[in-house]
């Protein structure tokens, strides 16, 4: 039988057998990791389930290390247990909409799949739409895009991989101020940011291919917005440019 758990200010803790709290692993410093291994995997492929999660966060040697550090708490050598109840978190926390996995419950749709007899989650890339953002298309290296719809105003149908491998190229910091939102936010804003088409889609009629390190940048909502103030939009190094010599008045 797996110890019972309990939270407690971000930490996810293990009752013993006497009753004794313990410490076990940090949701503030595993959870980032398993995101980064769902969203490696899900540029090359369309899904990646909690068994080969449990997997990779046993071989990259950052996160093996907490595995093996809480090993020590769960009163158990059973590496795979111990993983296993670290992506389980990672899951239950999506499901409650927690602040903690805020960054992650809107990117992925999870669906039961069947391995090895069991039904286990497996993850997918979701529908997380900003504005002037990404939706899922295909998995190319260099992605299409295209097809003008009608929502509330008008938007371009945008790759969520597109978007991904943008943010994992430059990061997700502001091209033009330099903003990042988890600095500022903490965990609400991990991973939080828009992106800016450079040659912007909404003057192309056929379909395209998007290169994101070519094509795209990381830019904070209001950076975007003063980019589109005018059209053709401002280049990112024109606001960049405005933004750095431009005083800041509190008043």
């Amino acid at each position: 039988m797996f110890p019972a758990v309990a939270v407690c200010g971000g930490l996810v803790k293990t009752l013993g057998v006497r009753g004794d709290l313990v410490k076990s692993f940090s949701k503030k410093l595993i959870f980032p990791i398993i995101g980064e291994i769902i969203d490696k995997e899900l540029l090359e492929s369309e899904g990646i389930n909690r068994d080969e999660i449990i997997k990779k966060l046993l071989v990259q040697s950052e996160s093996r290390l907490m595995v093996e550090d809480a090993v020590k708490s769960y009163k158990t050598d059973d590496l795979l247990k111990v993983a296993g109840n670290m992506v389980d978190w990672f899951s239950a926390e999506i499901s409650k909409k927690s602040d903690i996995a805020l960054p992650w419950v809107n990117k992925y749709v999870r669906v039961k799949v069947k391995v090895n007899g069991r039904k286990v989650w497996q993850y997918q890339l979701g529908e997380e739409i900003y504005p002037d953002e990404v939706n899922v298309l295909e998995d190319e290296n260099i992605y299409p895009e295209g097809a003008l719809k009608k929502v509330v105003v008008n938007s371009y149908e945008r790759n969520q991989k597109a978007r991904t491998k943008c943010i994992q190229i430059y990061g997700a910091r502001c091209s033009c101020c330099d903003f990042d939102f988890e600095k500022k936010y903490g965990d609400i804003g991990v991973g939080f940011i828009h992106v800016h088409h450079i040659n912007p889609v909404s003057g192309i009629s056929e379909e395209y291919k998007v290169d994101p390190e070519r094509d795209l940048r990381p830019v904070c909502p209001n950076c975007h917005a003063m980019i589109h103030r005018r059209n053709p939009p401002y280049k990112v190094e024109e606001i960049r440019e405005i933004f750095d010599k431009t005083p800041n008045k509190s008043n």
